[in-house]
């Protein structure tokens, strides 16, 4: 294992890969997501998207998992679990795609999908009432099946409940319960399909406790985060990094 930790601090640019790893680290801990959205580029820039997405589903795992235990105390449960199992039902989909879809087409799709959803419900447009079960179970799917063709689990999800009336700190925990769930089932997912290897392995352990330390640094700035600020960083971030994926 050694010999696998020497090769990846050697490889070119992983100065990167820890780089984004501190930046998406300090957003997912602040905001409760967006880590994926920030590092797919930037692991599919230096390592295959194959590579890079177990991984990037491995680290934020391994590294949030405190998260998981203190939204579990405070998340809405008949929320969560619903979409959990639409999200895993879907997610042998989303392994197809990744094995077998082209990454420029996958990231061409992303993006399209990522912008169409936050224009509608940063429109202004609002649930009224309770959402329906199979509203819920769609989003869901649509998360399992975009999760598990490029880690980006959470877009769909996110959206979802911040287009409903929860206040900022429910969604959160909504948000760290369905991940910690998730990210689970993904990471079996993705062993059952061999797309974990050695390399992946020592990647993660290497990673993990610097992503890690800055999404306990997110976390502690979530305190002084309003409402309106916390959902205007929410809007902004999805767009900024869903048109970036659209130029590079």
């Amino acid at each position: 294992m050694i010999d696998l930790f020497a090769a990846e601090l050697a490889r070119p640019g992983f100065v990167w890969v820890v780089l984004g790893m501190v930046v998406a680290g300090v957003v997912r801990g602040l905001s409760g997501f967006g880590a994926a959205m920030i590092l797919v580029p930037i692991l599919s820039a230096v390592l295959s998207p194959a590579v890079a997405v177990p991984l990037l589903t491995a680290v934020d795992g391994l590294a949030t998992m405190p998260l998981f235990v203190a939204a579990s105390r405070c998340c809405r449960w008949s929320e969560v679990v619903p979409i959990t199992v639409a999200a895993a039902a879907a997610l042998p989909l989303g392994i197809a795609i990744l094995i077998y879809v082209a990454a420029e087409t996958l990231r061409l799709g992303i993006s399209v999908t990522i912008l169409m959803l936050l224009e509608v419900i940063a429109s202004g447009w609002r649930y009224h009432g309770k959402p329906s079960l199979p509203l819920t179970l769609g989003v869901g799917a649509a998360s399992g099946t975009l999760g598990g063709a490029s880690g980006l689990i959470g877009p769909p999800v996110i959206l979802f409940w911040l287009g409903g009336q929860n206040d900022a700190a429910l969604v959160r925990a909504n948000i760290n319960a369905f991940f910690g769930l998730i990210i689970v089932i993904t990471i079996v997912g993705y062993w059952i399909s061999g797309l974990f290897t050695r390399e992946i392995v020592a990647q993660t352990l290497l990673l993990a406790p610097v992503y890690g330390a800055a999404v306990w640094v997110g976390a502690r700035g979530f305190r002084h985060t309003s409402d309106v600020a916390y959902r205007r960083f929410a809007f902004a971030l999805i767009a900024a990094i869903a048109v970036s994926s659209f130029l590079v």
